[in-house]
């Protein structure tokens, strides 16, 4: 189907409705949550000496070549320091991924306005329906939203059988998060030979796009196999990745409410698509069986490496696009959605604003804008303490203070949230989670919840911990509690206390 420039144009317009509508929905990032992996790590490159003592970014810049090492060195050159431009990269990025599944879905849905009502439920609900918190959408800049802007845009052109830029888009993809493009490679090309063999065409397969694929792609791929995994202790790098990264890829940890809507959506995909495109979702279901007895059975780290479940982000979007092809076929709500035109993208734009900035349903998401004004608690707090302690401080921090790295420009002993999957670094990352927080994988499987025992552990450390806190090179901490006998309080706010070790 060609379409015309008022269609292009509407599209457009409604991408834009559409990313504004889920900005309200999910808020918006920078400088926390997965960037603390990222700014800082590029800070420290252009201001050497800063981040001296942090464990993850010292290790970080001795490691070679990792799977962020590529969009890392774009992000250093187009204004990572930048608030305005690092916002303006998430626009286009999730604008861009907006239009490919407007692309996608009108290869089944002939409605317009029903294909964006399906992108912006996508969007909106699928937030809360994913398999294994595996998500197609980030609320802030990390290298998977433009990657997974670029494999969406392949999907597509694998549907219309426009190889060319599959294979482009996938290679581009996959520098920029190598399991994003490579695991729709290996989807796209397993169900293409299949479909191939079936009907007897070896031929007309896509031997030419393939190859381009695998040469561009090989030697990236190979220097991070080199620099990354599990070289020497197989098992304990198993029971690492158990321990930080089980809702990701243990299916064990995922809870059954999550598992049964994977199990739906692969349900109706398979059900409501035909051809090729039902092998996509039949592939996926069986990888995940098979990753389920190479992982948690067999405990085989190169089958982890794989993060099979993360491909469900795929089924779960397509199952989306099936349930409203099958609303199109429904004349009353065709009709009416027609009607509506750019208004039911609106509607459903105003109807996030009500629930989300009223404040009655839910607590509202972070809004961290280029142009906002007021800073959270945790940014505050951060802030306190770039200005507070020496460029040399050591800190340990609560969990889910990510803001901290790069807002208050100091070193961490260890935090939860960064991460390499380098065998040195997660060993001795592991021991530092322990030795802070009394907490192992042990500790997981016995019930303890990680959160709250950290928390309790930087309210009211023992005189032994300090102890051996401050022998570890640790000289300051950010609480919750507002005083702990024997620090010296030195700020504090609404919600956190910081403190200097005596």
């Amino acid at each position: 189907m060609t379409l015309t420039k008022q269609d292009l144009l509407s599209n457009l317009l409604a991408a834009v409705i559409l990313y504004g509508t889920v900005l309200v929905y999910q808020g918006y990032q920078y400088g926390q949550g997965d960037q603390t992996q990222i700014l800082p790590c590029l800070w420290a490159q252009d201001h050497p000496g800063t981040y001296g003592q942090d464990h993850y970014v010292q290790h970080y810049l001795s490691s070679g070549t990792n799977e962020r090492t590529i969009f890392h060195f774009l992000l250093r050159h187009l204004g990572y320091d930048q608030p305005w431009l690092v916002w303006i990269w998430h626009a286009l990025s999730t604008i861009a991924l907006i239009l490919a599944w407007i692309s996608i879905a009108t290869v089944f849905i002939k409605n317009k306005v029903l294909q964006w009502l399906c992108i912006g439920m996508i969007l909106t609900l699928g937030f809360h329906t994913s398999t294994g918190s595996n998500e197609l959408y980030y609320n802030l800049f990390i290298p998977s939203l433009p990657a997974k802007a670029l494999a969406s845009w392949a999907f597509y052109f694998w549907l219309r059988e426009k190889y060319f830029g599959w294979s482009l888009l996938l290679i581009l993809a996959g520098y920029l998060q190598p399991l994003v493009g490579l695991q729709i490679f290996l989807l796209t090309v397993i169900v293409l030979f299949a479909d191939k063999t079936l009907k007897r065409n070896w031929k007309s397969l896509p031997w030419r796009f393939i190859l381009i694929y695998i040469v561009a792609s090989i030697p990236w791929y190979y220097f991070l196999a080199k620099n990354n995994g599990s070289h020497t202790d197989p098992v304990g790098f198993m029971n690492i990745m158990e321990f930080r990264l089980s809702h990701h890829f243990f299916a064990s940890y995922f809870g059954t409410i999550n598992l049964l809507l994977g199990a739906l959506f692969a349900m109706i995909c398979i059900l409501f698509y035909s051809g090729k495109t039902k092998w996509i979702f039949i592939t996926i279901v069986i990888g995940c069986f098979g990753y389920e007895i190479g992982v948690e059975v067999l405990r085989m780290p190169i089958v982890l490496y794989s993060q099979w479940w993360k491909t469900t982000i795929w089924m779960e979007a397509f199952a989306f696009v099936a349930v409203f092809a099958q609303i199109e076929r429904i004349e009353f709500l065709n009709n009416l959605s027609r009607r509506m035109k750019l208004g039911l993208p609106l509607l459903l734009l105003t109807l996030v604003c009500v629930y989300r900035l009223s404040g009655l349903f839910d607590t509202k998401p972070d809004y961290m804008f280029p142009w906002s004004s007021n800073n959270s608690d945790d940014v505050e707090i951060c802030e306190m303490a770039k200005q507070m302690t020496p460029d040399n401080a050591v800190f340990i921090v609560p969990l889910d203070l990510t803001a901290f790295r790069w807002y208050s420009k100091r070193s961490l002993y260890v935090d939860y949230k960064a991460m390499i999957h380098n065998e040195t670094f997660l060993k001795d990352w592991y021991q530092r989670i322990g030795s802070v927080y009394d907490y192992d994988l042990e500790s997981k499987k016995t019930g303890v919840d990680f959160s709250l025992q950290a928390a309790e552990i930087l309210s009211s450390p023992s005189d032994e911990m300090i102890s051996k806190w401050k022998n570890s090179g640790i000289t300051h901490l950010i609480s919750s509690a507002s005083s702990i006998d024997g620090l010296e309080l030195i700020g504090q706010n609404h919600s956190f206390s910081l403190f200097k070790l005596p």
